[in-house]
């Protein structure tokens, strides 16, 4: 972390500490804040103060006297306050950071940290964090929790949350040639910051992969690579940054198609430029164009899944990503994207099979733990469900009581099917149901496991046309800084087992005549699942 970042013992001085990567939380000391894909929270000084200096040891082992020095500023302080920091510190790291660090007693010496699948400590990334996508609102509540009831509607809306994730770079092969050793460390730590999936990540990855243009603007690559993570990262901004994100991908992709005109992340990019609803053929057969000249590129693999299932297609999206499964690291959002593909696909061991396996891989994640707990209650062992939901040591971290208290109401009055509870938990769900698209897109689901596909159609006619009532754009927590418009609204939630008592309803066929899925299934001569 520097020179003057080193000196063991040195006062630790919050104020003027740099930002920089842990594992995968981003660390802010200046305002106290441990930041991850799926939320952020704010440390005690003291507990902070120690983080750094762990971190700043790089790797070697600081003493209790070291700790005293540089945090309580040489102070007498019993072993009680330390041990309480230290167990703080471990909580975060089982819980937030998803035991991607650690910290490592060496008796009767002292503590090191050190970085989970790693020999060598932590070494930090200092790669600037600047870019025209969003930052988290500096407006915000600095206490502010994660976002409430970050579901199954998180995997169902795949790119709208953290789905593709980042790992289509460094896949070798016609498409992906090997990078100039120059750029191939900043390429390959863009890719890692995608993989957090989260907007400060996201915008370090951009300011990363500028570097790679700057200093190598003849690479084709480069520029594939800046403008599809331009494109990807409209889909989850604001109204008011996507035009620019979106001008942004159209120019670095025709620098890159200048040079190549087969470059496949710059074809992609393109088609990523599109609003997602109604242009579900154009994507597809962007898509299935490269796959035919780079048969694994993973981006074009899980676009095509997704596009295929905003049109109800599901049994082929999840061949897809059975494709992309097998050429890419386990992330969160592959794995719960899998899961929900397979459920949807009428594959329902294949589903227990990857939800069993990414809970192995990443038990506390958010998203995989919700998918697992949503894939038990959906298929009729709601019982399992509610005994995920009690086990409060295995819960993913970060969350509120009040949240797992709100969706405990909803998995009673689900199993239970007692008129009061259901009632309940039906205004529960049209309460959720105008504060974010990703509460709107559980709440279809609830209202139709509740037996209410009155409430399930009120709040679809929102989400997708404002009819009724508004439903914001962000989709759970402004801290999370995640969006998606009225454009970007996403349809496979309609063809979820979830939601089949909306498919069976005299509403549903002009619902989706109005959203244009008739007319893609006219035009691609193709039928969705629930049809055949």
């Amino acid at each position: 972390m520097g020179e003057d970042y080193t000196e063991r013992g040195a006062v630790v001085d919050l104020a003027r500490e740099r930002p920089f990567r842990l594992g995968s939380l981003d660390i802010r000391p200046a305002t106290r804040e441990v930041v991850a894909a799926d939320g952020r929270e704010v440390l005690e000084p003291r507990v902070m103060q120690v983080l750094v200096a762990l971190a700043r040891a790089g790797g070697e082992v600081v003493t209790r006297d070291d700790l005293t020095a540089s945090c309580w500023d040489g102070r007498i302080v019993g072993e009680d306050a330390i041990n309480r920091v230290l167990s703080r510190l471990r909580r975060l790291s089982e819980g937030l950071a998803q035991g991607s660090w650690s910290i490592e007693t060496i008796t009767k010496v002292g503590y090191r940290l050190t970085i989970a699948g790693e020999n060598s400590a932590f070494q930090p990334s200092l790669a600037p964090i600047t870019s025209d996508i969003p930052a988290l609102d500096p407006t915000s509540d600095p206490k502010a929790k994660p976002p409430r009831r970050a579901l199954l509607a998180g995997g169902v809306a795949v790119l709208a949350a953290a789905g593709a994730g980042a790992v289509w770079f460094l896949r070798r092969g016609p498409g992906n040639p090997e990078p100039p050793a120059d750029v191939a460390a900043l390429i390959a730590q863009a890719e890692l910051a995608l993989r957090q999936a989260n907007t400060v990540d996201d915008a370090t990855a951009i300011g990363l992969l500028r570097q790679v243009t700057e200093r190598r603007p003849e690479f084709a690559q480069g520029w594939g690579m800046l403008a599809s993570t331009y494109a990807y990262t409209s889909h989850l901004s604001p109204a008011k940054q996507a035009p620019g994100l979106v001008a942004r991908a159209r120019e670095t992709a025709a620098r890159a198609l200048a040079i190549d005109p087969h470059q496949a992340d710059a074809l992609m990019a393109r088609a990523l430029c599109l609003p997602r609803r109604g242009h579900w053929l154009q994507v597809e057969r962007a898509c299935r164009a490269v796959l035919a000249r780079n048969p694994d590129k993973y981006l074009a693999l899980f676009v095509l899944a997704a596009s295929l299932g905003f049109v109800g297609r599901c049994r082929d999206g999840a061949a897809m990503l059975d494709r992309a499964a097998r050429i890419s690291p386990p992330t969160p959002g592959l794995l719960y994207t899998h899961i929900v593909f397979l459920w949807a696909a009428g594959r329902l061991e294949d589903a227990d099979r990857a939800a069993q396996r990414a809970m192995e891989i990443t038990p506390r994640h958010f998203a995989v733990w919700f998918s697992k707990l949503y894939l038990l209650l959906y298929t009729g062992r709601g019982q399992q469900a509610l005994g995920m939901l009690e086990d409060v040591d295995n819960r993913p971290a970060a969350i509120g009581e009040e949240e797992f208290d709100d969706l405990r109401t909803t998995i009673t009055a689900i199993i239970s099917r007692e008129p009061t509870a259901v009632a309940a938990a039906i205004r529960l769900c049209l309460e959720q149901a105008p504060q974010g698209t990703g509460h709107a897109e559980n709440s279809m689901q609830f209202a139709c496991a509740l037996g209410d596909v009155d409430a399930a159609f009120a709040v679809a006619d929102a989400y997708y046309f404002s009819r009724g009532f508004v439903v914001a754009d962000i989709r759970f927590a402004l801290q999370q800084a995640r969006f998606t418009r009225k454009e970007g609204r996403v349809t496979s939630i309609l063809f979820l087992p979830s939601t089949a008592p909306m498919r069976t309803d005299r509403r549903f066929q002009p619902l989706v005549e109005e959203l244009g899925l008739e007319r893609y299934w006219r035009e691609s001569r193709s039928v969705p699942d629930y049809r055949t």
